[in-house]
């Protein structure tokens, strides 16, 4: 097809914010897509097609006015073009490889680009030249801003949202480099100056508690052991304080920068020291404008809202918003001659009025929009204002407080587009609802309304001024378009439950296919006058994907095909497609094909055939012939596939696949549409490779392709042709809509008028019924939304069922369920569902009534039934389930309770399994792995506790550890003794024990530090210096280091593994003690208890009643228990299974016939009892108990009728009983002495187990002491080692920083040797042109050696006289730049490359001038004058190129200067970093011999005052007690004689100081009456003072004086109101006499420049005859001299005189004054 001809961009729309500039005084340019557009103030638009890689960043030149842009691709490169001829001016490339992010201009020739991944750099070019200057890396940041500096293009200011660089572009002739400064930025409350921390010395830390003067000073970094970029950024990391974070900035005159900030700061950088100063903090956030009422909540469809509504809402605002800047407002920043302009999301822009450190608001103008974008134009009157809604304005600053809309086309995504009918208009829908009709000749926007909710799909029928818009809740809006400005809608139809996917109209727009993710597509008559009635709907298995339909040119058949999805998923495209088709005689009378009354179409009526895809596809098109088009999901390519006519026959259960009978080429990437044209020829296909392919249905294999829409955003969301075919309409997930159009070559235009003549045979078929259908949709009501108060609602509606179903239900009557209603939302084919149901109500209503009085009267029956059951006896009464009646849901019931008792079993199972999982895991960790288990042992009479230590076993490396290290340490000792041996001669110290023995009252004097002083074998070190008592308990070891010798690391290692097997030897010692103690106490229980069961029983034999308490182990004491759960513990039954429950009563019955056999005959119980009386043992207790029996005549007979024998028994009874009371009282006696001694025996047991418990406390408390002891020594040694990894780690960053700085010096020092080679080499050009220029002067008379010497010294005249210098003015230019009178303020400061133009111009201005023959001497000719100007504008050009050189030498020579100080300063680092490493050698090896030492000594006063926190011990000594006594004895003793000697000179000296005062006294008194006396002597008596006195009445002639006063204060008054007006006439006279100068002196200005003209060419005419011509002045100044000096001295004379006279008279005045002779005494 590409023979045909290709598509090219027609137009494009979608403005989302962002940049916006201008490109001329009335062209705004921005990137829209893939494309750029231009527009003008009036509204006109021209779009630039970019390449079909896409446009990434876009950046304008409205001085040069060029615009570049970067494509996104591989290796991208920057198209540079000029405007508006559109042609390329550069094509820069090799600045990145993957992408561009930023692209600025300066305001010469120069062009800036940043670079993103992977290599994030800076390069900038001369884009003219289209050369790379230089580039530099900028690190992994996102900017967000990026300018040069309008009045130094070397200046480059870089913002990201954590920093603001500076980046300074310096050059050596073609040698361009970058240094950057970056900024510290403030913090957001404001501090613009970043305080330093707090010196550490100030801080009280863990080195101030050492008892030494040495500490070390460590960086965070190190401490942290971090080397590299992380140690030198650590500082940055770990600061949390919030700073501001820029957004915008812009450059001012003066090289300063003002930085807009998110929270709403403004910040003012200095470019050349790079400090930030905070210049405006923000007030309360502003909100947001609403930039319009939004179409997804709008409730009122009407027309567009207006920006005056938008100014409205602005307007609502508070003046706080407006007249201050409050948060998010200098989101933009842009400046003005006249002030600074800031805009950002709160809708408004303001002038800000910049004085010093001051920010102050001048004027405001509220647009209504979040503005993203800020652009003066190039006369620096008009301001662009770009807006995040989709609206570009002006604001005009000659007309402040409103801004003229230049468009608003609506942000938001373009869903879909269409074409309307008559291929004028297309129209697109985006995501929010808002239906937008554009023209397609002129791309204006001509109206749009809102349909109020999310939507989906859009489609325009092909018959009449329709379009049908599908939403996200399944309604179907249809709006009416005969009127393009006022479009309406007509109506709304509630179709489907999800969104509408899809809407189809056939080619004749007679039928309309909707489509939805519920599985249903509806058939709609597509005609107004058939009020878009729904026909029908069917059924759809799965997703659908797509629909497509074709109709012959002359046939009503549709036929129809639909793809869906019945796969989880769903993005893996349709594997289904179902293929149908409507005759005519369907669509006339659909009734019939109907499979019931919800109007779903039966199968065989429509043909419908269901399919299954071989390859999962996405879209669908149908052709005549049943040939579907799809792209394949996997290879992406275009398949076609002839669809049979009926389904195969294949045998159940397998599956019948269609494969595809041809495959085309087709995107890169999976997913897309298919789409037919108009008249069925042309096959469309997008995807989200952004590509557009266009085929001929006859030729698939060529196509015509264009990069439509970029696929990094989606690619392409939607396409539609035109109705003729002609254009074709896209739309993309980038926002953007586009509009192409055929550019048809000579051979395929007929190819194209063919689609044109479709249309119109299509169009001329119709005509009629769209006249018709037209006039219908016209006279049809625009549709309202419904009001929510119409309907009752639904809750209610359903508690009024309820009530009334239980009073039927109460009275027993029939209740009759009415007949429901469709909701007020319901779709239209739930709506034809409940007409279904009232249908068949109406046919079976005499059916369901009989059916109902049956279920009454069964009913009663039941109930009657129930009631006879409660009156029977239990044994006779059913259960209730047994009236269920119900069987099925009784058993349903039934099998959801056991379902639900079988999850709930599982769930606890599940949980119990989760409990004894971490049961057991904490049971291994704390119980198993324990080689002694962990208990305590509790005193009896006490609460005093003394628990064990629990322990683990040793790991095998731990064990191996511990052998390695004493092994080495044995070698060690071995090895120093052997070395003793050789070197030193044996000296055996005294042992510490026998220093005891043999010292008097040493053992008596002994205490807990003397323990402490004890060793246990000779020659060891003594407790009190090696830090602990652990050799006391159980620790000592032999192979320990001394605290003095523990110098390196491997020595402090071996020490704490050491000392970690001594703490583990001194808590097994105290857990065998502990053992003895807790066995002993097992003991003492099973004996106490043994003496409370005799005790018991003693009670028992007296009959006494005494509460005891048997002692039993605690859990505490036997923690074993806690592991084993009785059953007395568990108060719940017992759950037991069917099969366990049988076991369990089978056990219990045997058991019971057990004991019933053993109740029965048992012979040995008989015997014992028959034999021994049921015991086996006589006891005495039992034996006294026994009574004596009384003889039976004691009862029976009186005393008197005894017998002899009688009476003898009875004195033999009474002999008994006394004997048994006897023995009874001394048994009992004696089991009273028993009872007290074992009660004795009991708390003696008790008290000596309590006194040896306590023992072994006090011993478990001095093991705590030692263990800590132990633990302390260990924690201070990994403390050293880690003060030591950190100096290590730190002298790592001094050496990298060391490497890095010497590699720095060594490309410095390359760098200095190349610039001054350079140098030198420029330098012998610059001296050669220099010459070269000089020798043009000393050739001159040569050049003209066939003049006279007269001509030759006019012509050396001329030829040595130059344009007098001047400011050039830029000439041609079409927008004044460097107007003085305009906005700009970089107007006086152009850029160096401008300045040169204008220089250059000024100066061929001139020489043009100088050049004319009027100029030319007499005598000379043409050819003679011709020569002599072409030479002199050589020697013009070469003193202008020695210019050049000589300011090109002095930038290489700073260049180079610079490389030197760089070079110094990287020198001086080196030394300064060599020295830190040594000092930092030095404090290693400082810190390696001065070792921290643990003591053991008396507890002692601490006399050093508390710090902050903690005490400061570095200035402190350590002395005894005894000598702090003695000294304080002796302070005391000459303190009391310092004071009894200060109080005798106290006495004598007050004395004195009493006397001194007394005399001072006097005098002062002397003084005070002489200087009376002399002020009384000398007072004058004026003539006042003589009134005064002679004056009687002084306050009559007082007033009289104050009278004349106020009279001649107003007659002054008169004078000086007189005085003043004839100033200010005198004034007047005078400012018109200065108008009169000013223009005397203007006229004299212009004849002053004449005269300087004809003065300078004078004054040359009389250089040459000046030694002619002598001075005949010089006598007459010399006597006027002479004469002035003799005036002079004169005057002076005079003036001697006068003073003399002067003090003459004031001496006789004197003389006339009173005066008071001083007396003197």
């Amino acid at each position: 097809m590409d023979s045909i001809g290709k598509l090219v961009l027609g137009w494009s729309k979608g403005y989302c914010g962002g940049k916006a500039d201008y490109i001329d005084k009335n062209t705004i340019c921005f990137a829209c897509g893939n494309n750029v557009t231009f527009v003008k103030e009036d509204g006109e638009e021209t779009v630039f097609p970019g390449p079909s890689d896409g446009v990434g960043p876009l950046a304008v030149h409205n001085i040069n006015k060029v615009f570049a842009f970067a494509n996104q691709c591989l290796q991208p490169s920057i198209y540079v073009y000029n405007y508006p001829d559109m042609e390329e001016v550069a094509l820069l490339e090799g600045g990145a490889q993957l992408e561009y992010t930023k692209l600025v201009f300066s305001s010469s020739n120069y062009m800036a680009s940043m670079s993103g991944l992977p290599e994030f750099e800076i390069t900038v070019w001369d884009y003219v030249e289209g050369t790379k200057l230089c580039s530099t890396y900028v690190g992994p940041t996102t900017s967000n801003s990026m300018s040069f500096n309008p009045a130094n293009w070397r200046q480059i200011c870089v913002t990201t949202e954590s920093s603001v660089t500076v980046w300074n572009i310096e050059q050596s002739d073609q040698t361009f480099l970058a240094k950057s400064a970056q900024t510290i930025l403030p913090l957001e409350d404001g501090m613009g100056v970043i305080e330093e921390e707090k010196d550490d010395d100030r801080l009280p830390t863990r080195a101030s508690t050492r008892m030494t003067k040495v500490t070390i000073d460590l960086p965070k970094a190190a401490i942290a052991g971090l080397v590299g970029e992380l140690a030198q950024r650590f500082e940055e990391l770990i600061d949390e304080r919030p700073r501001v974070l820029p957004v915008s900035h812009c450059w001012a005159p003066t090289g300063d920068i003002y930085c807009g900030c998110r929270g709403g700061q403004i910040l003012k950088i200095d470019s050349e020291q790079c400090i930030a100063k905070v210049l405006y903090t923000p007030g309360p956030r502003a909100p947001s404008p609403a930039s319009r009422e939004d179409s997804t909540t709008s409730l009122k469809l009407g027309k567009k809202v207006s920006i005056a509504s938008d100014m409205d809402i602005s307007a609502a605002i508070s003046d706080l918003s407006i007249n201050t800047l409050p948060e998010g407002s200098v989101n933009c920043l842009s400046l003005h001659k006249y002030g600074l302009f800031a805009a950002g999301q709160d809708g408004s822009v303001r002038k800000l009025d910049v004085k010093g450190d001051s920010v102050k608001v001048v004027d405001s103008c509220p647009v209504g929009v979040s503005i993203t974008s800020l652009a003066f134009a190039t006369t620096y009157n008009k301001l662009a204002v770009g807006s995040s809604r989709g609206s570009l304005h002006i604001y005009d600053l000659d007309k402040p407080g409103s801004a003229k809309e230049v468009f608003d086309i609506h942000n938001g995504n373009f869903v879909a587009t269409a074409g309307l009918c008559g291929n004028e208009h297309c129209v697109s829908i985006r995501q929010d609802g808002e239906v937008q009709v554009w023209s397609i000749d002129s791309s204006k926007l001509v109206s749009d309304i809102p349909v109020g909710l999310e939507a989906t799909s859009l489609a325009c029928s092909p018959l009449f001024h329709i379009a049908v818009v599908g939403t996200v809740t399944g309604h179907v809006y249809v709006v009416d378009f005969n009127d393009f400005k006022n479009p309406k809608i007509v109506q709304r139809t509630h179709l489907h439950t999800g969104p509408v996917n899809h809407i189809v109209f056939d080619r004749s727009g007679y039928i309309m296919l909707t489509g939805s993710d519920d599985g249903y597509v509806f058939v709609l008559d597509g005609r107004a006058s058939r009020s878009f009635e729904v026909l029908g709907h069917t059924k759809i298995e799965g997703d659908i994907q797509a629909i497509s339909c074709f109709s012959a040119e002359n046939s009503r058949k549709v036929k129809v095909a639909v793809t869906s999805n019945s796969m989880e998923n769903k993005r893996m495209g349709a594997t289904k497609l179902i293929v149908f088709d409507f005759t005519e005689a369907v669509l006339k009378d659909p009734k019939g094909s109907y499979a019931s009354l919800k109007t779903d179409f039966r199968d065989s009526a429509i043909n419908k055939l269901t399919w299954s895809l071989a390859v999962p596809s996405y879209g669908v098109g149908i052709t005549a012939n049943n040939v579907v088009y799809t792209l394949a999901q996997h290879t992406k390519n275009i398949h076609k596939i002839a669809v049979p006519e009926e389904l195969p026959k294949v045998p159940p259960g397998e599956i019948s696949f269609l494969t595809h009978n041809e495959d085309y080429a087709g995107h890169d990437l999976p997913g897309g549409r298919v789409l037919m044209s108009p008249h069925q020829k042309w096959l469309a296909s997008y995807a989200p490779d952004g590509k557009l392919h266009v085929r001929t249905v006859g030729s698939l294999d060529r196509r015509v392709e264009v990069s439509v829409h970029d696929y990094r955003a989606g690619g392409i969301q939607n396409m539609s042709f035109s109705g003729d075919g002609q254009h074709l309409f896209t739309t993309g997930y980038d926002g953007v809509m586009s509009c192409y159009k055929w550019r048809f070559t000579a051979s395929g235009s007929s190819k194209g008028k063919s689609a044109v003549e479709a249309a119109r045979a299509l169009r001329a078929t119709n005509i009629q019924a769209q006249q018709n259908e037209d006039s219908v949709v016209r006279g049809m009501v625009e549709w309202a939304p419904p009001t929510h108060g119409s309907r009752p609602v639904t809750g209610q509606k359903e508690d009024v069922e309820i009530l009334e179903k239980e009073q039927a239900m109460a009275n027993d009557q029939i209740y009759t369920t009415p007949t429901p209603v469709p909701g007020q939302d319901a779709t239209w084919l739930e709506a034809r569902e409940l007409q279904a149901v009232k249908e068949e109500d109406k046919e079976y209503a005499e059916v369901k009534k009989t059916l109902r009085t049956d279920i009454r009267d069964m009913r009663r029956t039941i109930q009657t039934m129930m009631q006879e059951n409660e009156t029977l006896p239990d044994l006779e009464k059913l259960g209730r389930h047994e009236f269920d009646l119900d069987i099925d849901a009784q058993h349903r019931l039934q099998a959801d309770a056991e379902a639900e008792v079988l999850r709930i079993r599982d769930e606890i199972e599940f949980e119990d399994l989760a409990k004894q999982y971490l049961q057991e895991l904490i049971k291994k960790e704390c119980w198993d792995d324990m080689v002694v288990k962990g208990r305590s042992i509790l005193a009896f009479k006490s609460n005093m506790e003394v628990s064990n230590y629990p322990m683990r076993a040793r790991s095998e490396d731990e064990l191996e550890q511990l052998r390695y290290v004493t092994q080495q340490r044995e070698i060690e000792n071995i090895e120093l003794n052997g070395r003793r041996e050789l070197t030193e001669v044996s000296q055996k110290p005294a042992p510490y024990l026998q220093y005891l023995e043999d010292t008097p009252n040493a053992q008596g004097a002994e205490d807990e530090l003397n323990e402490t002083d004890d060793v246990e074998n000779e020659g060891k070190e003594l407790p009190s210096t090696a830090g602990s008592l652990g050799a006391k308990y159980g620790g000592g070891n032999p192979l320990f280091y001394s605290q003095f010798e523990l110098h390196t690391r491997e020595q402090k290692a071996f020490q704490i593994v050491l000392l970690q097997d001594a703490i583990y030897r001194i808590k097994q010692a105290f857990n065998k003690e502990f053992d003895e103690i807790f066995k002993r106490k097992e003991q003492e229980v099973g004996k106490i208890q043994d003496r409370n069961k005799r005790i018991r029983k003693i009670l028992d034999d007296l009959d006494l009643v005494e509460s005891m308490s048997d002692p039993v182990m605690s859990d505490l004491e036997k923690p074993e228990r806690l592991l084993t759960v009785q059953d007395s513990e568990v108060k719940v039954e017992k759950y037991m299974t069917p099969a366990q429950r049988k076991v369990y009563e089978k056990e219990q019955k045997l058991e019971e016939e057990r004991l019933a056999k053993e109740k029965g005959d048992n012979a040995r119980e008989r015997a014992l009892d028959m034999m021994m009386g049921g015991v086996l043992e006589i006891k005495k207790e039992d034996e006294l108990k026994k009574d004596i029996a009384v003889p039976a005549f004691i009862n029976q007979k009186d005393q008197d009728d005894w017998t002899e024998d009688e009476q003898k028994a009875a004195k033999d009874y009474e002999k008994k009983v006394k004997d048994l009371q006897e023995e009874r009282e001394k048994f009992r006696k004696q089991l009273e002495m028993e009872l007290k001694k074992l009660q004795t025996l009991i708390q003696d047991t008790e008290e000596n187990f309590d006194d040896g418990l306590k023992q072994v406390f006090v011993k478990k408390t001095k093991t705590e002491m030692v263990i800590s002891q132990e633990e302390l020594k260990i924690v201070r040694l990994q403390y050293s080692m880690l003060i030591e990894e950190e100096l290590d780690t730190q002298e790592k960053e001094l050496n990298r920083v060391l490497d890095h700085k010497r590699q720095l010096k060594t490309l410095s020092t390359q760098t200095v040797l190349e610039s001054k080679k350079h140098v030198d080499a420029f330098r012998e050009q610059y001296d050669i042109l220099v010459a070269e220029d000089k020798v043009m002067d000393k050739v001159f008379k040569r050049e003209f050696h066939d003049a006279t010497a007269l001509q030759i010294d006019q012509l050396y005249k001329l030829f040595r006289r130059r344009p007098r210098g001047g400011r050039g003015v830029l000439k041609g230019a079409d927008t004044p730049i460097y107007d003085s009178k305009s906005g700009n303020p970089f107007s006086d400061r152009p850029s160096s490359a401008r300045q040169n133009a204008m220089a250059n111009s000024a100066l061929e201005a001139a020489l043009a001038e100088l050049d004319k023959e009027v100029n030319m001497p007499e005598g000379i000719e043409i050819p003679m004058w011709e020569r002599m100007c072409h030479y002199r504008r050589q020697k013009i050009e070469s003193e202008h190129l020695v210019k050049q050189k000589a300011l090109v030498l002095a930038d290489m020579n700073a260049f180079l200067q610079r490389r030197q100080e760089e070079d110094e300063d990287l020198k001086q680092d080196i030394e300064d970093i060599n020295s830190s490493v040594n000092r930092l050698k030095g404090d290693k090896m400082r810190f390696t011999c001065n070792l921290e030492v643990q003591l053991v000594m008396k507890q002692g006063q601490v006399e050093v005052d508390p710090g902050s926190y903690i005490h400061d011990f570095r200035e402190s000594i350590l002395i005894h007690r005894s000598v702090v006594e003695d000294l304080n004895g002796r302070i005391r003793q000459l303190g009391e004689g310092k004071i009894s000697s200060m109080t005798e000179s106290k006495d004598f000296r007050k004395g004195i100081i009493q006397l001194e005062w007394e005399h001072k006294k006097n005098l002062m008194q002397i003084e005070d009456l002489q200087n009376k006396m002399r002020d009384i002597n000398m007072m004058k008596v004026t003539r006042e003072i003589q009134s005064f006195l002679n004056e009687e009445d002084h306050e009559a002639k007082k007033a009289q004086e104050i009278s004349i006063l106020e009279q001649t204060l107003g007659e002054q008054r008169k004078h000086h109101e007189k005085n003043v007006d004839e100033h200010k006439k005198i004034m007047r006279d005078l400012k018109r006499v200065i108008r009169q100068k000013e223009e005397q002196n203007r006229a004299l200005d212009t004849e002053l420049g004449d005269l300087n003209v004809t003065v300078n060419e004078r004054t040359h005419i009389n250089d040459v005859n000046a030694e002619k011509e002598g001075d005949g002045g010089r006598e007459k100044r010399y006597h006027e001299i002479v004469q002035r000096r003799k005036l002079v001295d004169l005057a002076k004379a005079q003036a001697q005189e006068v003073a003399v006279l002067r003090a003459e008279v004031e001496r006789l005045r004197m003389r006339t004054f009173p005066a008071l002779v001083q007396v003197e005494h």
